[in-house]
């Protein structure tokens, strides 16, 4: 029989303790002893934290599965960038406790963006920490779409339908208690996700150190491009170093990352496809092409108004139009690096940034079940599939769409909820942007800020406005208006109505009714 898991919010804590200790050793290898000391006493804390709550948390639960699944999600995204951010405080007091919770909030919901405003000269254990606390959150967001989303349909999964006797469940939330206990979900969650993610991880950075990137940039990079976090330890990102090796690696990881096809073994719901079947992956094909066609498009007729003395060659052309393809994929897949060559096609043509076109990819975002932020593919495809519907309606209005109990009325109750989460999204960018404009920001960058903060993609903020403008520059207020729209912008706000949703309430009303009667084993926990 197998052993039940610890309470779950203490095992997180664990994890983020015996991570803590990879860059305390990179410190002291380096000399770097002062970082060295930090991150070990954030890891002794962290840990001793750990078991305090471990024990604490140990007795009968009262939260019904549902609930308690939902709640502990919440929790990590809000609490675990406290104890991440205890090391930069210690080796980096400059930028406030609070700047250094922030950091941690971006790194771990997968945003990225940064508060230094010098990255280059701060110690490169920070920099792994921050690519390190990056990749354990898109674990994190990968583990819970599969044993916590999936099975509750949401994350995207709500749109989708199961084969069999659940058929035709799509547009359906179900926070019920009819699925398998959460232990048993996270370790096959686990062995299924944490090879691939691993083993993709370590390809990624030796790939990119053979192209001459160093030891640690090449792990910071490749494991902020498996997370979709973009974090990086140069100021100018993955554009410092300029390699078209690299960056064809990158663009090619960055797809991989921001599609569901290599953990199809974690995922239950949905019919299994191969990358040529895959809607999600064809929707990205076709966004990524038209968009960096109308770019290049673009910058061409900009070079059309220039002397023919100041044009460029072919070379510069194709240098154009690769910049383009690798800043689109980037930003579709909400990873927000920018290629080398991004400033060559802009300098090629003399026009300014197209920053709407990549706030609208932002937005858009990549797969569902990914580390992907924004609306997610899956909900775009949903919605188009209904439009044409609609439309093949209004020229035969008797046909029937679809065939079988499964498909017949599918595309109605998904896009349903597709479009009610749209609104919800919408109704999110309108209100952290309302709270940065009370904080003092103006209208323009607060859009910009609370787009970035709710795709998860914080690099966007610095691309879109200009080198000149970082994170650091806010305000303690504004940061936190950003940094609560960083964590519903990667925990959804269909998880958050579902946590005020009449069906829980009722089932964690009935839940105390008969917590005298029996009590729920370890495995019913959601913590």
């Amino acid at each position: 029989m197998r052993k039940a898991l610890p309470p779950l919010f203490a095992l997180a804590l664990g994890v983020l303790a015996a991570a803590m200790l990879l860059p305390a050793a990179a410190a002291v290898i380096e000399g770097e002893w002062r970082a060295g000391r930090s991150f070990l006493y954030a890891a002794i804390a962290t840990g001793f934290a750990a078991a305090i709550l471990g024990v604490a948390l140990s007795g009968p639960r009262r939260l019904p599965p549902g609930f308690g699944e939902i709640v502990f999600l919440v929790a990590c995204w809000a609490l675990l960038p406290v104890f991440a951010a205890l090391p930069l405080h210690l080796i980096t007091p400059q930028i406030g406790f609070g700047g250094a919770w922030f950091e941690m909030v971006a790194a771990f919901t997968t945003t990225g963006g940064t508060v230094y405003a010098a990255p280059d000269t701060i110690p490169m254990p920070v920099h792994l920490w921050r690519g390190l606390v990056g990749w354990l959150g898109g674990l994190m967001t990968l583990t819970a779409a599969y044993a916590i989303l999936a099975p509750r349909r949401l994350g995207g999964f709500e749109v989708l339908t199961q084969s069999g006797a659940d058929a035709g469940t799509a547009g359906r939330i179900d926070i019920g208690t009819g699925v398998a206990p959460v232990d048993a979900r996270i370790r096959r969650a686990l062995r299924a996700i944490l090879p691939v993610y691993c083993g993709l991880t370590a390809l990624l950075a030796l790939v990119l150190h053979m192209t001459g990137q160093g030891a640690v940039t090449a792990i910071v990079h490749a494991m902020s491009i498996l997370s979709t976090s973009g974090i990086s330890p140069s100021a100018t990102g993955f554009a410092a170093s300029p390699d078209i090796g690299a960056e064809l690696a990158a663009a090619a990881f960055m797809v991989l990352a921001a599609t569901r096809l290599i953990y199809a073994r974690a995922s239950q719901i949905g019919a299994r496809s191969t990358a040529l079947q895959d809607p999600e992956l064809k929707l990205m094909a076709v966004l990524v092409v038209l968009v960096t066609l109308a770019l290049f498009l673009r910058h061409w007729l900009g070079v059309l108004t220039i002397e023919a003395s100041a044009r460029s060659g072919l070379a510069d052309a194709i240098s154009a139009f690769w910049g383009g393809l690798f800043t689109t994929i980037s930003f579709m897949t909400t990873t927000g690096f920018e290629s080398a060559y991004w400033e060559r096609a802009r300098s090629w043509s003399g026009l300014p940034n197209p920053g709407l076109v990549l706030l609208g990819l932002c937005a858009i975002g990549g797969g569902a079940a990914t580390t992907a932020g924004g609306i997610k593919l899956i909900r775009a495809v949903e919605l188009l599939r209904h439009g044409r519907n609609e439309l093949d309606r209004l020229a035969q209005p008797y046909a029937v769409h679809g065939s079988g109990t499964g498909l017949r009325g599918q595309t109605t109750r998904g896009a349903f909820i597709a479009w009610a989460f749209v609104m919800l999204y919408v109704f999110a960018v309108f209100t952290v942007t309302m709270g940065l404009g009370l904080a003092g920001q103006s209208f323009e960058r607060s859009l910009i800020a609370a787009l970035a903060a709710i795709t998860n993609t914080g690099p966007a903020y610095a691309t879109v406005l200009g080198p000149e403008v970082s994170f650091g520059l806010l305000d303690p207020l504004s940061r936190a208006f950003l940094a609560l729209g960083m964590v519903l912008g990667r925990i959804e706000a269909l998880v958050i109505i579902a946590l005020i949703s009449p069906d829980l309430w009722r089932g964690l009303g009935s839940s105390k009714k008969t917590s005298g009667k029996a009590r729920p084993g370890p495995s019913q926990s959601g913590w």
